[in-house]
């Protein structure tokens, strides 16, 4: 752990911790003290009718300025959506898509980040391409060789879920820009751990919830969009909450609002949002590099432990490696079985045992595990 982390501010944020070994956050993260105290103070408020909508219109606001702060861009450019399958649905279906289009994907997504493709494709006839991967790895070049200039949409998730390969989003932007394409990316395996930069790196759409990496509840997604394509968009679904004008309720003709807010529909899940605050103000204690140094030297120990005990894993190098790692243990759902017992949390993937370290965990806790895989 880097010197910059205090461990007394992570043993008091996260009590849990030290009751088992958690290196599943790929999974959900363990959300911190504040984002329990949070929640708990806003359902006690609500059976005593505390609160007003003023209130909740605020605390959304703080979020946008958190996840500026924390991923890159204006408070603007950030809506609020249930959950990421819900973000990369209503971007796919607020696209124009010229006859002749064409999606490209890989084959090494989660279903969050294929199946609304696939739909597209099927509803409106738009041809899908998916690059065929090989060894964990989806290297830019496979999706540049299937880019052309009837290219809608580059989709793909910064950090694959299943072998933890880390995609350069800059260099895939460039890709997509080229042919003026709009670069798609599912954020939920770096927001939280990676020092990112949507803005800089030209990501023209992104989406993620808070129950990973973000160490925040279930319920509480958001998506990021670009100015590049900003006035292009034209959602399919709208609601009260994307809407200018908010707060009047009376009959009239409403406009979408004109920023990521277009993509919000119906009430959020409220406590939901109000534990992701807390959780967030969490990861702000603590610099981007900090984070991510923290998680990667984690998970960079975990790979000089498995080269000990002579396991093979996946490695990209250091440009594309991230703290999810997947190795091939013998017998691993018995292995699996066996660090469930012993409290340490790990999950299957594919076949593979996926451990994966966040900035919180400690050189101890992959000790541990590999004392149970040797």
């Amino acid at each position: 752990m880097p010197r910059t982390i205090d461990p007394a501010f992570i043993s008091a944020q996260f009590p849990t911790l030290s009751q088992m070994t958690y290196l599943n956050n790929a999974s959900t993260g363990i959300p911190p003290r504040w984002c329990i105290e949070a929640m708990q103070a806003y359902l006690d408020d609500r059976t005593h009718a505390i609160g007003d909508f003023e209130k909740t219109l605020k605390t959304f606001t703080r979020i946008t300025k958190n996840l500026a702060n924390l991923l890159g861009g204006s408070k603007e450019q950030y809506g609020f959506v249930g959950s990421t399958s819900m973000g990369l649905n209503s971007i796919a279906h607020a696209i124009e898509y010229p006859e002749g289009s064409n999606i490209v994907i890989c084959d090494l997504e989660f279903p969050s980040n294929y199946i609304p493709w696939q739909n597209v494709s099927r509803l409106l006839g738009v041809e899908l391409r998916v690059a065929e991967t090989s060894d964990g790895a989806a290297p830019a070049s496979r999706f540049q060789e299937l880019v052309d200039e009837n290219t809608r949409v580059v989709a793909v998730s910064h950090v694959q879920f299943g072998t933890g390969y880390r995609s350069d989003l800059e260099e895939l932007a460039h890709i997509a820009h080229e042919s003026d394409a709009i670069l798609v990316a599912d954020i939920i395996q770096s927001a939280g751990w990676a020092d990112i930069d949507l803005k800089s790196w030209g990501v023209d759409f992104a989406a993620a919830q808070a129950a990973k990496w973000l160490v925040g509840p279930i319920g509480a997604g958001f998506v990021y969009v670009s100015n590049r394509i900003m006035d292009d968009l034209k959602p399919r679904f709208m609601g009260w909450w994307g809407v200018k004008d908010i707060a009047d309720f009376t009959y009239f003709e409403r406009e979408s609002l004109p920023d990521a807010r277009m993509f919000q529909i119906g009430s959020p899940a409220m406590v939901a949002y109000v534990g992701f605050l807390a959780s967030l103000e969490v990861l702000l204690k603590l610099d981007a590099s900090t984070r991510e140094e923290a998680a990667m030297q984690n998970a960079d120990y975990l790979r000089a432990r498995l080269d000990e005990l002579e396991i093979p894993y996946y490695d990209f190098g250091e440009s594309h490696n991230s703290p999810i790692v997947s190795s091939a243990p013998d017998d691993v759902e018995e292995i699996q079985k066996r660090l469930a017992k012993e409290k340490i949390h790990c999950s299957v993937r594919n076949g593979r045992l996926r451990v994966s370290p966040h900035f919180y965990n400690t050189t101890h806790d992959i000790d541990r595990l590999a004392e149970h895989l040797g």
